[in-house]
């Protein structure tokens, strides 16, 4: 991890699909998921396996 870059300047990989992600710059959340069904999928999943 490159601490002398922003957060949301490194490339970020959907937790779901593996697509790139694509970020808005400026203040804010690093986007983890590339639509919204990706992460409800991916959190339903989880909660199915019994990590959440």
């Amino acid at each position: 991890m490159d601490l002398t870059k922003p957060a949301k300047a490194l490339p970020v990989e959907c937790a779901y699909c593996g697509a790139t992600v694509p970020q808005k710059p400026g203040a804010g959340r690093v986007r983890r998921f590339c639509t919204p069904h990706h992460g409800a999928a991916y959190r339903h999943r989880l909660r199915v396996l019994g990590w959440a």
